[in-house]
């Protein structure tokens, strides 16, 4: 009512559950699967519901952010994943239902990979995870290209780009199986034993408590007893 128009919406919240599935039995509860899908997918297409009509009076722009986890699986946010999956799902057909109906709004999905922010940073330190260069994305250019998704208004924005690419290659072209395997020797910590399964369940365990002094994320659970 301040401004007395709606001309651009930024949908970009999510809780963020790390460790395997069956790994930790709290992200097993229907409970807290429901509040991690509230969050992370039905928030945003509630958000969308209320916004659209004043953002199609004012021909504007919405844009949602995923991830590039919602385009390819990754155990260790498994339930993450699936609601980035789900929100794809949602806002790609939604875009496509705005061109048919010849709406002057339009929206981007935002698929980003890893972002170099203080937290994030700070949360893999001490994890020796090499993650190169072209796979990791500065702060301030992710916003970027945000902002510039709101003159462009691309369909979908991808940041870091080359990642994004990468991801989506391997994922559609190489055999399921050929993938799983090389996704989990990339991520296993080091030293670990075969497929390092039980010593990622120590690193989330230990990431779980940096988070709560840094006061990050609420998709923690409990520890492992």
């Amino acid at each position: 009512s301040r401004f007395g128009k709606l001309d651009y919406l930024v949908s970009n919240h999510a809780a963020i559950v790390h460790g395997a599935f069956l790994g930790f039995p709290h992200q097993q509860e229907p409970a807290y699967l429901e509040k991690i899908f509230r969050v992370n997918l039905l928030s945003h297409v509630e958000l969308s519901v209320h916004a659209l009509p004043h953002i199609e009076a004012n021909k504007g722009h919405m844009f949602f952010t995923s991830s590039m986890a919602g385009e390819s699986p990754f155990y260790q946010v498994s339930i993450y994943s699936s609601t980035k999956h789900g929100l794809n799902g949602f806002f790609y057909s939604l875009q496509q239902e705005l061109m048919a109906r010849e709406s002057p709004a339009s929206l981007t999905v935002g698929a980003l990979g890893y972002i170099a922010t203080k937290e994030t940073v700070q949360l893999l330190t001490g994890e020796n995870m090499n993650i190169p260069g072209w796979a990791t994305g500065d702060l301030k250019e992710c916003a970027r290209g945000m902002m510039e998704s709101y003159i462009r208004r691309p369909q979908t924005m991808t940041y870091p780009r080359f990642a994004g690419y990468i991801n989506r290659l391997m994922w559609y072209l190489l055999p399921t199986r050929h993938f799983h395997d090389a996704f989990i020797e990339n991520i296993k910590p080091p030293g670990s034993v075969g497929t390092g399964y039980k010593e990622s369940l120590d690193v989330t365990d230990n990431r779980k408590e940096m988070a709560k002094n840094l006061k990050y994320q609420q998709g923690y659970g409990p520890k492992r007893e």
